[in-house]
């Protein structure tokens, strides 16, 4: 089965995607929301399996990244976006890993020693 990948975000980011062959949506900071977050239940009803969203468009939609974090399709991959870093991205892999292993490997600090020297006993 083929996935169709679709990339979603600012125009600078947008274009590395389109030399991949991705089906690109150009989203920009000031552009509406609501246009936005309709195309983004488009593009899951069209089936795609994989869209990659630029941090801070995706932190405007949170509400509907979070509804598909858990399914397996379609995967909502965060990357970092032009400007600004606001840790979104970052933010929601560790929720993922969590989620995942049942435990937070991204610890750091003190906590990251605690968690090496539980699982050398």
């Amino acid at each position: 089965m083929e996935a169709k990948i679709a990339a979603f975000g600012e125009k600078d980011i947008m274009l590395i995607f389109k030399a991949i062959g991705a089906d690109v949506y150009q989203i920009d900071r000031s552009d509406n929301m609501e246009y936005a977050e309709g195309k983004l239940r488009q593009l899951i009803k069209e089936g795609y399996g994989i869209i990659f969203m630029t941090e801070t468009i995706a932190e405007k939609m949170d509400s509907i990244v979070r509804q598909y974090s858990n399914r397996v399709s379609p995967s909502i991959v965060i990357i970092p976006g032009p400007g600004e870093r606001n840790n979104y991205a970052v933010r929601q892999l560790r929720s993922a890993i969590i989620r995942a292993v049942g435990a937070d490997v991204m610890a750091e600090g003190d906590n990251k020693k605690d968690r090496s020297n539980r699982w050398q006993k």
